[in-house]
């Protein structure tokens, strides 16, 4: 166990001094303060509240850790302890990680430093054995691991059986006619999720029923997380039944098949691994419970703690597995439904051409609501982004338009207003108060142009920089940067110190660096690459046009802000013009960059990229410079379409609260204003905090568009910029020269 002498020595400074720093009690260099940091986190030391007591008694304190209480099996365990404990001469300090292993460690960290006489805990990183064991076990403080427990830790561990749990319901479905069965669990790497894979299979492999690996769906413990599953993995095509781990993943399906309509147990049936109740109002309805104590285990796991305290020297560890009622119990399953049939399509039909975003998946999953309220049919048409504005303009010559609704980008509109494609809807957003009152305003001015609204905005959010968190705050990364630069590592300010934290975090500059490359450039569509050139062009003071509102490439700013984004591509893998958006995620999300400058509404596929908990290792943060884009889809109404009354009650249902929700938490952002008010929203998807920030200060892509026998459409001008770009990127052109040749080309579209 390493001593407060142990990190002076190994930092070659005095006891008093790592004291200071600890206890912040006077002031220490940053640069000490850094070493003795990252010496502290090699060493494993921690520092102890209860020095005193420890040469005289013993503490008299139980520390007990969980993930949550939102699952009703913890807040049941919670219970047994709680009372188990009231009978004895112990204190519970009762803390909760939210499903953060970065918070759980400073909570066990800070139990451990109290001296405390032993933890409960159910861990939500039983993958990382390595902490546990430089922690709990090198401390020598007796543990009880309850349901998730890590590999090769000598501690003991309670849990339920959930693999004979598994087996005899998967068994039991399979002898009463069930042959497609869904799994659904949370992350494989706990025990106890394995254990109800290995249940499922089993049995599927002793009945000789083949079954297919995408019947185990994996998700996070939250409902919401169950939710987005079951409405992009399940509804299309529901299986007879479905098992779930949990009762909040029971709670996220059932919510989803409410939404859809399928009936349980008439179309699926539902079953879960439930806590038992005398009180049949705390099931929801048509689901199946099993019956676990987990009251029972609660006050099993203060028991086996208080005896492993009381018998330290020869205690045994104990392993627990507590069985289900349901084992041998009559559980009623209903009979096999018949496989699920889509009901016949209604005679009405709103068609609607789109590309394919977060947002619009979600409205596409959510819209089922809508159908089902309004006897139609919404039929989505999904084409790449150079493809949907050459599909609208196309669509809008014909005498009869096949589409009903279009689809746009929010720089496109001048340019469609001026074609003509765009029904003018005006009076109905303005005499609608639900509009004006419910929608985020900068989103719905978005639709306005020259007085007029020509659309409905549906994707809004902002322009952000996501950063690697976990290596922003380690202490040896921090260490190294203020040697190298002099001032702390943080979310950078400008584009210099940008480039600067990217050039830290490439391998090529810094062997040192935990990850290859610093940040990437989205570049394979010439659009997106816009953008990553626009926002650096308002930050040093440029942009397409001069103060008279000339087109004007070919000044001192924007030559650089081109260095800059020259300078920026020689810390990413493929420069300029070669990484995806769906790249740049995967590089992010396996930790081959550092830094990753994005959009709110692509939040929830970085998450998915991470693999982890999004609040442990990442956040978020204004974009240098402090100058985002104005970014955003709107919906518009075809010239020719017959159903403008419907897609105006499309558009109201779309901004209602209930929907709004709904779309937020498939997908992690909102052009109405309702999530932005929930807690809980806030809480899953914390980049939401940013957007009225990040809104307030964006600006506008405008773009020139009337040539003397056309409308030049913004792609033209898009793909001039980047073709430029690459020019100076490669070194053909100096970046004067490249932003002069720019304008040059520019100007001969309108000539």
């Amino acid at each position: 166990m390493a001593t407060l002498k142990d990190v002076a020595e190994k930092a070659g400074v005095s006891i008093a001094t790592v004291s200071n720093c600890i206890n912040n009690t006077k002031t220490v260099k940053p640069a000490t303060r850094a070493k003795i940091m990252q010496i502290i986190e090699e060493l494993n030391y921690i520092p102890n509240a209860s020095a005193k007591s420890l040469k005289s008694e013993a503490s008299r304190e139980i520390g007990v850790v969980f993930p949550d209480i939102d699952d009703s099996c913890h807040a049941d365990i919670l219970k047994g302890i709680i009372s188990s404990a009231e009978n004895m001469d112990y204190t519970l300090n009762i803390s909760f990680s939210y499903h953060t292993p970065k918070l759980e460690r400073k909570i066990i960290d800070q139990l451990i430093g109290r001296n405390v006489a032993g933890i409960i805990l159910i861990t939500c990183q039983p993958q990382n054995a390595d902490y546990f064991q430089n922690s709990i076990v090198r401390h020598n403080i007796p543990t009880v691991f309850i349901d998730h427990f890590p590999d090769n830790i000598d501690a003991n561990f309670l849990a339920f059986d959930n693999y004979n749990s598994c087996y005899y319901l998967t068994k039991k479905l399979i002898e009463n006619g069930y042959h497609n069965i869904d799994l659904m669990i949370g992350h494989s790497d706990y025990f106890s999720e394995r254990e109800c894979v290995r249940g499922f299979t089993d049995a599927h492999d002793d009945l000789e029923l083949e079954f297919d690996a995408d019947q185990i769906i994996e998700t996070r413990f939250t409902k919401e997380s169950s939710f987005r599953k079951a409405m992009f993995n399940i509804v299309e095509k529901p299986p007879q039944a479905i098992i779930t781990s949990s009762h909040p993943l029971a709670k996220g399906v059932i919510e989803a098949f409410n939404l859809c309509s399928i009936k349980i147990p008439k179309d699926t049936c539902i079953i879960t691994l439930g806590e038992e109740s005398w009180n049949e109002s705390n099931y929801l309805p048509n689901l199946l419970h099993t019956s676990r104590t987990a009251y029972t285990l609660g006050i099993r796991s203060i028991q086996v703690l208080m005896k492993n305290l009381q018998e330290s020297a020869f205690f045994e560890k104990e392993f627990m597995l507590f069985k289900d009622n349901v084992i041998g119990s009559h559980i009623k399953i209903p009979k096999a439904p018949i496989p699920y049939h889509i009901p016949k399509a209604p005679k009405r039909t709103l068609r609607i051409i789109a590309t394919s975003m977060p947002t619009i998946l979600s409205l596409y999953a959510v819209s089922k609501e809508f159908e089902r309220q309004h006897e139609v049919k919404i039929e989505f048409d999904f084409v790449s982004y150079r493809e949907l504005i050459e599909t609208i303009v196309a669509d809008s010559a014909r005498e009869k338009s096949r589409y009903d609704v279009y689809m746009y980008d929010i720089s496109w509109l001048t340019y469609l207003v001026n074609l003509n494609v765009l029904t003018d809807i005006t009076e109905l957003i303005t005499s609608n108060e639900v509009f004006s009152r419910h929608l985020v305003p900068k989103n719905l001015s978005n639709a306005c142009y020259k007085g007029r609204y020509y659309g409905f905005p549906i994707v809004g959010g902002s322009h952000i920089l996501f950063y690697r968190k976990d290596l922003f705050e380690q202490p040896s990364i921090q260490n190294q940067f203020e040697t190298r630069y002099n001032m702390p590592l943080r979310p950078p300010k400008t584009w210099k110190e940008f480039n600067g934290i990217a050039q830290f975090f490439t391998k090529e500059f810094n062997p040192y660096s935990p990850t290859l490359y610093g940040t990437s450039v989205i570049g394979s569509v010439n659009e997106e690459f816009a953008l990553e050139l626009q926002i650096r062009l308002w930050s040093f003071g440029g942009g397409l046009y001069d103060s008279a509102g000339r087109l004007k490439l070919d000044t001192p700013q924007n030559v650089k802000a081109l260095q800059s984004l020259l300078d920026t591509a020689r810390f990413t893998e493929h420069g300029i013009s070669n990484t995806s958006i769906n790249s740049s995620f995967q590089d992010f999300g396996s930790g081959r960059t550092a830094m990753l400058l994005s959009f709110t509404e692509y939040g929830t596929l970085i998450n998915d990229c991470l693999h982890g908990d999004i609040i442990t290792k990442i956040d978020y943060s204004m974009l240098p410079g402090q100058t985002p884009a104005n970014v955003g889809w709107h919906m518009g109404i075809s010239k020719t379409t017959r159903h403008t009354e419907l897609i105006a009650n499309y558009f109201k249902w779309i901004s209602q609260k209930k929907t709004s929700y709904y779309m937020t938490t498939l997908n992690g952002q909102s052009t109405v204003l309702y999530p932005y008010e929930n807690q809980e929203i806030l809480r899953l998807y914390p980049w939401m905090r940013l957007n009225t920030k990040c809104i307030e200060k964006s600006r506008n892509r405008v773009y020139p568009f009337q040539a003397p026998d056309r409308i030049v459409p913004p792609y033209e001008i898009e793909t001039i910029l980047q073709d430029v770009c690459i020019q100076a990127y490669q070194k053909e052109l100096s970046p004067q020269d490249a932003l002069r040749k720019g304008e040059s080309r520019i100007r001969k579209l309108f000539q």
